[in-house]
């Protein structure tokens, strides 16, 4: 009698993520490690655009100029349910974003031809979904290195699939 599998996931609450060049999380797993969308629906709730100056002191740069630095904020938050599949590992992984995500797109003008983008999003809930625990656990720990990622919670849980039916 062979055991059935096994599926394995890893639940992360109040993710934050920052990235200067990919919008979302979504945006950097599709594009760096080759995951597909599969399902996508997003629902707007709110967004602000707000422009306001920083203080040069709390700033280091590499090139000292007197301008002052401009900031611009656009937030929005957004209902979501998303569904990305991929592998790493040689491991098939499925990754579900849910519920609220409150998006921030920083716009840091240093000069008139020094700007740079910061993108920041929280997720309030991503669920990782696999049949290995190791791969999903060293997945999540080698895009937290390369990002950064702040993570509030991890819940792990596994549950035992019959493919029998019982008659």
């Amino acid at each position: 009698m062979s055991v059935p599998p096994e599926t394995v996931v890893l639940t992360l609450k109040n993710l934050v993520y920052r990235h200067s060049e990919y919008v979302t999380l979504g945006d950097y797993l599709v594009e760096k490690y080759g995951f597909k969308t599969i399902e996508e629906v997003e629902h707007p709730i709110t967004e602000m655009r707000e422009l306001y100056q920083i203080d040069r002191s709390d700033v280091v740069l590499e090139h000292e100029t007197e301008a002052p630095i401009v900031l611009e904020a656009v937030d929005t938050k957004t209902a979501s349910h998303k569904i990305y599949e991929g592998s790493y590992m040689d491991q098939k992984i499925k990754i579900y974003v849910m519920g609220d995500i409150a998006r921030t797109e920083d716009l840091v003008e240093i000069s008139d031809t020094e700007r740079y983008k910061v993108y920041t999003a929280q997720y309030q809930m991503i669920k990782l979904l696999g049949e290995s625990g190791y791969a999903l656990q060293k997945f999540i720990e080698n895009v937290s290195v390369e990002l950064g990622l702040k993570i509030e919670a991890q819940v792990w849980s596994f549950h035992r699939v019959s493919t029998r039916i019982h008659q």
